[in-house]
This record gives C-alpha cells, structure tokens and sequence, in this order.
C-alpha cells in the first residue's frame, strides 16, 4: 500500500473540484418564496394546519432553538400527518412520549451554518447537511395524477407548502411525518422485496456483522474536538434478483452455492464453501458492492463552485471498495466503470436512496464485477487525480468533507481517519473550504507548526510505473516539504512558497502556456 509522508517547517495546503444542479421545475404555484418575517418558531406556531407540531417543539423545548438566528430547513408534518402517523403506530397524542416528540422534530428540521436549502437547491439524492437528528434528508421528484411535478421526502412525505422563507431559514409543509429508517442493511434488504438473493448472499457473507454500528466505540476525542464521536457508515450497491437471473446467475438449490460458482468467473477458487473467507469467490462479490462511507446518489461527485461549468459533465470520482485494494470509479451521472467503449454500470436512480440507519443502498441496472483485465487495461488504465478528503471515508461519514465551514474550519484528532491519515501530536490540524480559492474540490487541510509531519494512505492504485503530481497553493507564508513515498525519500525538499506571485512570471516552476503545448494543455489537464 502506497504511503506519502510530508515533513514541513510552516505550512502546508492540500487542494480541491467541481458540479451543481437543481431538479425542482414544474412544480405547483405555491413553490415561490413566501417571505413572512417570521422564524421557524413563530411560522409554525402562526399556521393553524401545524399547531401540532408547534406543541411538539413546545414539549421537546425546541421553540427557543428555532426562534434564534442561524440558517434552518424545516420540513414540518401537518396536523392531519401526525393523526395518521399516531394511527399507524397505534398511541393517541397523550400517550405519545417526549422523545417521541423530539425525535419528530429533529428528524424534519437541518441547522447548517452557512445556508438553508430551498427547493432551488433540491437534487434527486440526500441534502448535503444532516437533520438535528443527525439522518440525512433525502430527496425524490414525480409527477402526479395531473402531471404535476412533486417533491417527495425520504421517498413518503410529499411537500404541500414549499419554500416558506422566515428571518432564519425556509420551512416546507410536508403530508406525512419523517421517519428515517432505524434497521440495518441486512433487515432493509429482507424485506424490500427486490433483493432476496442479495440479503441470503450478504448475511452469508458475514460482512454484515461489522455494519451494525452508527459510532466507532474506540474514538476518544481530544480535548475541544467538534466531534464527540466518529461517526460510521456504508453504501451498497445491490442488483436486483431479476437483474442477477438476467445476467447469467443459474439458480438450483443453494442459492449459496449458485453465487458462488457464478463468482468464480471473477474472483478465483480459493476458500470455496467458507463464505465468511475474504478470499472466498462470494464474499469477493459481495465486499466490491460496498463502500465503507454512507453517500446517496447526489454525493458520490463533487458539485460545488469550484467546477467549471463546461467540466460538471467530465466529474469522476475514485473510492476503495470493501473488497480491498479494488478501486470503483463513479463518472458524473453516476456512471460506475465507464469503459473506452461508452460501457458503465448504471443506477436505476428512482429505486435508489433506500434508507438504512447508517447508510444507503442503491439499486443497479447491471451486473457490478471487479474484473481485473477490464478494470486494469481500461478503466483504471488513465491518469488517476484525487483530493486528500476523498480518501479517509471518516471525512464522508461525519459531514467533514465538501462543507464550507467558514473561515474557522474544524479539526479532528490524530487518529480520527484510522489507518488512512495520521499527523504528529506537534501540530495543528485545520479543515475547511472556500469556493474563492484554486483548490480542486473546494476543501484545504492546512497544518501548523514549528516541525510537524503527517501521513496520507494512498489509493490502491494497479500495478505500474507512476508519476505522483502533488497539487497545492503556494504562497509567502508557506514552508519546506520534504516528501517520502512508502517511507522512502521522494526528491529533494519543495519550496512551497515559489510561485506564490504567479507560476508563470516564476521560472523556477518550469511553467508552460497552454498556447505552448501542441494540444493546447489538454492532455496536461487531464
């Protein structure tokens, strides 16, 4: 495993990409902006049709959190919403207990520090900052009997009064109370109905035992960390049992013995019959399928500022899957695996964004293999670019990744990301982001310090000959870096400061016009 190790004497920036969009037209006439001069407290408690909801942050002691300033969504139930929701779960409204209540609230209401997000901001996939209750919101669109479009959230709540602006966010009147899901992968996948082979195959596996957890119980966090606890979560990409019969898998008896002689068309004969084996065919599949950070559909590809708009449709990004070592590549318009030819592994997007309590699942089109030849002459086979935040999946998992933070940041202790990013106790640890700098995907790690070191693990990259480019923002007050691949000295020492003035106008840089190079740098920029 390729290891990089920069020892500095001042600074060190890491940089950042990329894409936006919004999927909110043709809805009804009630989606403008209503602004009220209210607060989220106030508008609820103004509503007669949310008067219920109003008593619940009364009871719960949420009215003075949502009356102060800041940048809150809400998405509160009706009246007739939480009738049916106390129907359904068979108590009357005096039974219903106060954590009960807060949970309801939580679960509809996002406090983010830089925005809130209306229905201009709404992309099929979760919203990009988690509900008080620490779930992710997602969002769906259809159109009705009428052929008018609608806003649905967590897939069962459809938006009635969308963007109601007040002093200190917006508020959408949902139909139907918000209940984030609380089974896990392997219950969700039981009783969905589409993945009965999947949930045999994955139980089989054992992998599931190790993605219950919503927390790392062995973090303890540094005095004054933002973060109390480390949040934990996975992604699964599953083919639905029509999709796997379609794609050649010959069912008899043992259903297990089945996906594995299909499995060892690409995964090898070792430890066959021992499921649980890593080595094992089966379990080989099954670990490619998974990803050991929770992402929906919207958050698999960078789609900030940073991007230029001619780029948004070029957007790639690479992740370690659970099957170590084995790269996946997602392209904008989540494409998986694109080869040469134009062949990808596609999302059926609507059956996607399943809910599971620390993660998602998404449903494929087709069949999902690491098969070595093709990943490793074709789709791995180019130039390989990345930002240091997509490699810790712990940057993913807490909402530290992507997230404009202002011009504080956040930190994380030393041994926060595990076995993928460490940096000596003698150094201060900065993360943050800014659309107004050159960094690839908006986020910066910045680090301080008289003499301090840090360590990134690589991605598992094939076999081959490689050159490492390391991108960063020089500037004065910058330092020395002297770089080590796999503990070994990479070069001489980088002055980070030279350029700092314009690369170009510096001839230590060895700087190139485009207008110099025979493709006009395209092959360059890659």
């Amino acid at each position: 495993m390729k290891t990089k190790k920069h020892v500095f004497g001042a600074w060190l920036f890491s940089i950042a990409l990329l894409c936006a969009s919004c999927n909110s037209d043709n809805l009804k006439d009630e989606a403008m902006y209503t602004f009220t001069g209210e607060t989220v407290a106030s508008f609820c408690k103004n509503t007669p049709q949310l008067s219920m909801f109003y008593d619940m942050m009364e009871a719960c002691g949420a009215v003075r959190l949502m009356s102060i300033y800041g940048h809150y969504t809400c998405f509160p139930p009706t009246n007739q919403a939480i009738e049916t929701y106390l129907a359904e779960h068979g108590m009357t409204w005096e039974e219903m207990p106060r954590e009960v209540m807060q949970k309801i609230v939580y679960s509809c209401t996002i406090r983010n520090e830089m925005q809130e997000f209306g229905t201009t901001d709404f992309v099929e996939g979760s919203l990009s900052s988690p509900s008080l209750a620490d779930r992710f919101i997602i969002i769906s669109f259809r159109n009705n009997e009428l052929g008018q479009r609608e806003i649905l959230v967590n897939k069962t709540s459809v938006i009635e009064s969308p963007d109601n602006e007040v002093h200190n966010g917006v508020v959408h009147v949902v139909d139907r109370v918000i209940e984030p899901s609380e089974e896990n992968f392997l219950q969700v996948l039981s009783a969905h109905g589409s993945f009965d082979i999947w949930a045999r195959i994955y139980e089989a596996s054992g992998l599931d035992v190790g993605m219950n957890a919503l927390y790392d119980e062995s973090y303890v966090p540094m005095e004054g960390s933002a973060f109390e606890k480390c949040k934990l979560g996975w992604t699964m990409f599953c083919e639905p049992d029509s999709v796997l019969l379609a794609e050649g898998l010959q069912l008899s008896g043992d259903t297990l013995a089945a996906v594995e002689t299909f499995a060892r068309r690409w995964y090898g004969n070792e430890e066959l019959g021992n499921y649980r084996h890593e080595s094992n065919p089966l379990n080989k599949f099954v670990a490619y399928h998974i990803l050991n950070r929770q992402m929906s559909t919207s958050s698999f590809i960078y789609t900030g500022f940073t991007t230029a708009a001619s780029y948004k449709t070029k957007s790639y990004e690479y992740y370690e899957t659970m099957l170590r070592h084995r790269l996946m590549e997602i392209k904008a318009g989540n494409l998986i695996n694109t080869q040469k030819d134009g062949r990808s592994v596609t999302l059926d997007e609507a059956s996607s964004n399943i809910d599971v309590a620390n993660g998602f699942i998404h449903s494929l089109e087709n069949l999902l293999v690491y098969d070595e030849e093709i990943m490793v002459s074709d789709v791995l086979h180019k130039r390989i670019r990345f930002d240091f935040y997509s490699i810790p999946p712990q940057l993913t998992n807490n909402n530290i990744r992507w997230q404009l933070l202002g011009s504080t940041g956040t930190t994380v202790s030393s041994d926060f990301c595990g076995e993928y990013f460490w940096y000596n106790t003698g150094s201060t640890l900065t993360l943050w982001a800014s659309d107004d700098w050159t960094n690839y995907q908006a986020d910066e790690m910045l680090i301080s310090g008289p003499m301090y070191d840090f360590k990134l693990r690589m991605l598992p990259v094939p076999p081959g000959n490689y050159e490492i480019r390391l991108g960063y923002r020089a500037e004065a007050w910058r330092g020395i870096a002297q770089l080590f691949i796999d503990g070994q000295i990479a070069g001489i020492p980088v002055d980070l400061t030279i350029g700092y003035n314009g690369a170009q106008n510096d001839p230590r840089i060895g700087y190139v016009h485009d207008e110099d190079t025979r493709d006009n740098g395209v092959e360059n920029d890659k």
